[in-house]
C-alpha cells in the first residue's frame, strides 16, 4: 500500500513535465508532415507552366448612393496570360443594401487575385414606402454591360430603354457619350445619360477590344469545271480554338482540305478561345459530274472518204472536245463534231466526247456505207463448185483444170481477212485445216461462211531445222527473218536474220492490198533499213501480214521484180492472191502454174495488185458454207505450219 502511494506521488510530482514533453513530440510530428507536403507541392509546381490572371474592375472603386437609390454594377472582367477570358470564373460577394445607410464592400475573387469595390449609402433608412406623384427616372441597357469584341470587329449598339418622371418613354432623350475604336486593343466606356429637369440618370457600358480576331481564307484548288473540288481552309489569328466545317464536323486544326462534289454555298465557322465566332462562305458553281449526251452518224462515201456528224450536248460545263477513233486507234482530237476524214474508215468507229469537267461519253457511231463496190460474179460458163453468199461476204470457187479461181467479195476486207497463229509456235506446228478449226472454236465462227487457205511459210522444213525455229522464236516479236503482225499486234520481228523471201502482204485500213519490200542482208546498215521498213508497215495500220510473198501485179501491170518464188518457168502448185477493187479479190490455188501463168490469170481478172503466197506442198483451200459447221477441203491440206488465213462473214 505504501508503494502505490509513493508511485502516485512521483507521477504527481512530474505530471507537468510529462505533459510538456508530449506536446513537443506532437508539434515535431506535425511540422514534419507539413514540411513534406509543402516540399512535394513545390516540387510539382516546378514542372507546371505558370499562368497568371489579371482582374479588372470598371468604374469607380468607391460609389456613393442615396438611400433607396439602385446600385448599378459598373462591370468587371478577368483574362489570363494566354489571352483567354476568365470572367465567368470570378466569385463575387455582394451584401449591399441600399435601403439602409452604411458602408458596404463588394469583393471580387479569382485565383489568387482579389479586388474590392466600396459602396457608401447615405441618408435615412427607409422604413415605409415613400409615395410621390413624381416617378423615378429609369434607364436600362439591352444586352451585356461588358461586351467583348475582337480587334477590327464592328461594334453594334445593343440598345437601351428609358422612362421619365412621368413614367413615359424617354428613350430618344438618352445621350450616349464616348467612342469605341475597334482598330485598337483597349477598354472603352460608353456613358448613357438621361436628364429630366433636375433629375439625372447615368448607366455605363464597357467595351473590351481584344486581339483575338480570326481571319478565314477559303481557296478552291481550281476555278475550272471539275467533277470535284478541294477547298483549302486556313484560319489565321490569335487564340484559335476550333473550326466547324460545312458538314458540321468540328476540327482542331487551323488548316484543312474539304472535298466538294456538288454546287452550292459552303460556310465555315471558326471560334477563338474567348468564344468569339467568325464565319466565311463561298459559293461553288463549277462542279460538273454529269457526262455529255450525244449520237454519232458516220457515212463512208463512194470516194473512200468518211463523214462524221456528232450531235452532243452538256447542260452544265459544256462540250470541250471530241476524240475520234477508228478500230481502236485515235486519229483526231478536235473541238468540232463535224469532220470529213480523207480515207475510208473501218466499221469499228466511235468517238469520245468530253465536257469541260473532263467527264467522258463513249459513243459508237452508226455507219452508212456507200463505198462498197458491186459484186463481180463468175461468168455463165464458169464451173462453180462451191458458192456462199451472205450480206457481208460472197465466195465463188471455180474449177479451172488443175487449179481453182476463187472470187471473193468482202464488204469490209480490212476486218474480214484474218489469220490464226499456232499457240505453240516453235514447239508444235499444225496442218492449216487443224488451225482453221481451232480458230473457228476460239472466235465462235460456227455456222459462218468461211474461206480458208495457207498464205505464209515460216519454218521451211529443210531450210531451218526445228532447233532454229525454236531458237528464233524466243525473241520478243521475232520470226525467222521477217515481220509478223497478227490482229494489229506485232508478235515477231527478227532484224538480224536474212531470209531469202523479202516481201510481206496485207490489207490496210483503206481496204487496199499492199506489198511491202524488206531490205536484204545482215549488215548494220541493212538491219537499220529493216527496222525502218518494219516501222513503215506498222504505221500503215496493217492488221495481218502474210509472207513467202513476191509481187506479181502492181498498178494493174506485171511486176518487174523477179524472184525464185515463184519461178518464172517452173510449173508447180501455186497459191496467190490479187485485188480487183476495194471489195473484190481473187485467190488462185492449184498446180502446173509458173510465175507468168499467175500474172496472166490476174491480168485477165483485171487485178490491180497481186502477190504470190505460200505454194508447193503447202497449198490449201477450204470452204465452210454459212449455216454449216463442216469445213470442206477443196484443194490440198498443206504442211505443218504456224498460221492459217481466212475470209469470214462479219
Amino acid at each position: 500500500m505504501k508503494k502505490k502511494s509513493n508511485l502516485k506521488g512521483i507521477i504527481s510530482e512530474y505530471k507537468d513535465i510529462v505533459i510538456v514533453v508530449g506536446i513537443l513530440v506532437i508539434i515535431v510530428l506535425v511540422c514534419a508532415i507539413v514540411f513534406n507536403i509543402v516540399s512535394k507541392k513545390e516540387e510539382g509546381n516546378t514542372e507546371e507552366e505558370i499562368v497568371t490572371t489579371t482582374l479588372t474592375l470598371f468604374g469607380n472603386r468607391t460609389i456613393n448612393l442615396e438611400v433607396g437609390e439602385d446600385f448599378e454594377e459598373p462591370g468587371y472582367y478577368a483574362i489570363d496570360s494566354n489571352g483567354v477570358l476568365q470572367t465567368s470564373n470570378i466569385i463575387i460577394t455582394n451584401n449591399v443594401d441600399t435601403t439602409k445607410p452604411g458602408t458596404y464592400e463588394i469583393i471580387y475573387r479569382i485565383a489568387d487575385k482579389e479586388e474590392i469595390r466600396t459602396v457608401i449609402v447615405e441618408g435615412e433608412e427607409i422604413k415605409e414606402p415613400v409615395t410621390s406623384e413624381k416617378k423615378p427616372l429609369t434607364l436600362t441597357l439591352t444586352g451585356e454591360k461588358v461586351i467583348n469584341l475582337s480587334l477590327g470587329e464592328a461594334y453594334k449598339e445593343p440598345g437601351y430603354k428609358a422612362t421619365d418622371s412621368n413614367g413615359l418613354d424617354a428613350t430618344e432623350k438618352v445621350l450616349v457619350l464616348g467612342e469605341v475604336d475597334t482598330s485598337k486593343v483597349g477598354n472603352y466606356t460608353l456613358t448613357y445619360v438621361l436628364e429630366d429637369g433636375e433629375d439625372k440618370k447615368e448607366v455605363i457600358r464597357t467595351i473590351v477590344v481584344l486581339d483575338d480576331k480570326l481571319t478565314i481564307t477559303l481557296t478552291p484548288n481550281t476555278t475550272n469545271y471539275a467533277s470535284s473540288i478541294t477547298l483549302n481552309i486556313k484560319v489565321t489569328g490569335n487564340n484559335f480554338a476550333s473550326l466547324t466545317l460545312p458538314n458540321q464536323n468540328i476540327v482542331k486544326s487551323a488548316s484543312n482540305n474539304y472535298n466538294i462534289t456538288s454546287n452550292g454555298t459552303y460556310t465555315v465557322t471558326a471560334y477563338n478561345k474567348n468564344g468569339g465566332k467568325f464565319e466565311k462562305s463561298i459559293t461553288i458553281t463549277n462542279i460538273d459530274k454529269t457526262a455529255p449526251t450525244g449520237t454519232c452518224q458516220v457515212t463512208i462515201n463512194n470516194n473512200n472518204t468518211t463523214t462524221f456528224n456528232i450531235i452532243a450536248a452538256d447542260s452544265e460545263s459544256g462540250i470541250n472536245n471530241y476524240v475520234y477513233y477508228d478500230d481502236g486507234k485515235q486519229f483526231l482530237n478536235t473541238t468540232t463534231g463535224s469532220y470529213v476524214y480523207q480515207q475510208k474508215t473501218t466499221k469499228n468507229v466511235y468517238v469520245k466526247v468530253y465536257d469541260k469537267a473532263k467527264n467522258e461519253k463513249f459513243i459508237y457511231c452508226d455507219i452508212t456505207d456507200n463505198s462498197a463496190l458491186p459484186v463481180i460474179l463468175p461468168g455463165k460458163k464458169d464451173n462453180v463448185v462451191k458458192k456462199g453468199e451472205t450480206e457481208t461476204l460472197k465466195v465463188y470457187i471455180i474449177k479451172k483444170g488443175s487449179y481453182y479461181i476463187t472470187r471473193i467479195w468482202a464488204q469490209d476486207p480490212y476486218h474480214q481477212l484474218n489469220k490464226f497463229d499456232s499457240p505453240e509456235y516453235g514447239k508444235k506446228l499444225y496442218r492449216p485445216k487443224t488451225l482453221l478449226n481451232k480458230a473457228k472454236t476460239k472466235y465462235n465462227l460456227q455456222n459462218k461462211l468461211i474461206l480458208g487457205f495457207n498464205a505464209s511459210a515460216f519454218y521451211l522444213r529443210g531450210v531451218y531445222d526445228a532447233y532454229e525455229v525454236s531458237k528464233y522464236s524466243k525473241y520478243d516479236k521475232t520470226s525467222v527473218g521477217t515481220l509478223v503482225i497478227t490482229d494489229g499486234k506485232v508478235i515477231r520481228n527478227a532484224y538480224n536474220k536474212a531470209y531469202k523471201t523479202r516481201y510481206i502482204v496485207g490489207v490496210d485500213p483503206n481496204n487496199k492490198l499492199r506489198i511491202f519490200t524488206d531490205a536484204k542482208g545482215t549488215s548494220s546498215a541493212q538491219i537499220k533499213k529493216k527496222k525502218e521498213w518494219a516501222q513503215s508497215v506498222i504505221d500503215s495500220g496493217i492488221r495481218n501480214t502474210f509472207t513467202h510473198a513476191s509481187p506479181l501485179i502492181q498498178n494493174g501491170k506485171k511486176s518487174n521484180i523477179t524472184t525464185n518464188m515463184p519461178s518464172p518457168s517452173t510449173r508447180k502448185n501455186r497459191q496467190a492472191i490479187c485485188q480487183i477493187d476495194d471489195n473484190n479479190f481473187a485467190l488462185i490455188t492449184g498446180g502446173n502454174l509458173n510465175r507468168s501463168d499467175l500474172q496472166n490469170i490476174m491480168l485477165n481478172l483485171k487485178c490491180q495488185t497481186g502477190s504470190n503466197l505460200d505454194g508447193g506442198g503447202s497449198i490449201a483451200l477450204f470452204f465452210q458454207a454459212n449455216g454449216s459447221n463442216t469445213i470442206s477441203t477443196i484443194k490440198g491440206n498443206g504442211r505443218d505450219l504456224t498460221e492459217v488465213a481466212y475470209f469470214t462473214e462479219k
